[in-house]
């Protein structure tokens, strides 16, 4: 199953299990309740921005929302396709690592 479709199998579950809906979902985030909608029912990809508010909203941390009994890992991965042809291209992949590493662990720590 792919990141997108667990977390909105996640966002879906919690708004039934609260008794939320989407208009209070998206009034809390401040978009659109087509956009919600859209979000949803996938036929659009949710944002790395959005997935922060989305789990704040529904006060769960970013591991939570992005997580089913079906994984395997406690982490999220991401595959990249192809190589890295140079020294500096692994460096800021390496950048990159840690710049997501570091904005999710404060995000899931509450700061």
């Amino acid at each position: 199953m792919n990141a997108n479709k667990i977390i909105v199998n996640n966002i879906q579950s919690w708004l039934k299990d609260n008794e939320k809906s989407q208009q209070w979902l998206a009034q809390e985030i401040g978009v659109s309740k087509a956009l919600i909608g859209h979000m949803l029912n996938e036929s659009r990809v949710i944002q790395p921005k959005r997935i922060v508010d989305l789990a704040n909203a529904l006060g769960l941390t970013v591991h939570e929302l992005t997580s089913d009994a079906s994984m395997k890992e406690e982490r999220m991965t991401v595959e990249l396709r192809g190589t890295l042809s140079n020294r500096r291209s692994k460096m800021e992949l390496e950048r990159l690592k840690f710049a997501i590493e570091d904005y999710v662990g404060l995000k899931s720590e509450g700061r």
